[in-house]
């Protein structure tokens, strides 16, 4: 098999954050199909930039409609996978997911049917619930840029 035989993909997201009493709270997303937990994410439609499918993505995993996008946060993560999973002749897949951070100013969540639960931890808990290598690193840039930001409070960037 050679690269020209594997599918790329690309998907956007974001890392959604939540202030309250002192602590900043994560928003992870558990997949009904499989149990490790992840940030809202999803494939890019034809044409879509990476900003706008992970504001739609947000919405539909989520419910969420109202985010401040924070500016200077945009992370990239690549992996190669098979699907279906675990066959054989699987097609082999490499995955580009642009993230972004986002705060949000509500706690209510309504997931989609994708997911089977949902959690908002503190920065500790959520490193100790996350699977993925990857997600970890995310969330550690994610954290210590807000945590860079201080109280301040971050512009509307579309």
């Amino acid at each position: 098999m050679t690269d020209k035989d594997i599918k790329v993909e690309r998907s956007a997201g974001a890392i959604l954050f939540r202030r309250q009493g002192g602590r900043v709270w994560y928003v992870l997303l558990q997949y009904a199909t499989r149990n490790h937990w992840t940030f809202p994410r999803g494939r890019l439609e034809e044409g879509e930039r990476p900003i706008d499918a992970a504001r739609r993505e947000i919405e539909e995993e989520t419910g969420i409609s109202r985010v401040k996008f924070i500016p200077g946060y945009k992370e990239t993560i690549h992996f190669r996978y098979q699907w279906p999973p675990k066959t054989e002749g699987a097609e082999q897949r490499l995955k580009f997911i642009t993230f972004y951070l986002g705060e949000v100013f509500g706690r209510t969540i309504k997931i989609s049917e994708e997911h089977k639960n949902f959690v908002w931890a503190p920065f500790e808990k959520a490193m100790k619930i996350i699977k993925h290598k990857n997600s970890r690193e995310l969330l550690k840039k994610a954290n210590a840029k807000i945590l860079r930001m201080g109280a301040k409070k971050p512009p509307l960037v579309s």
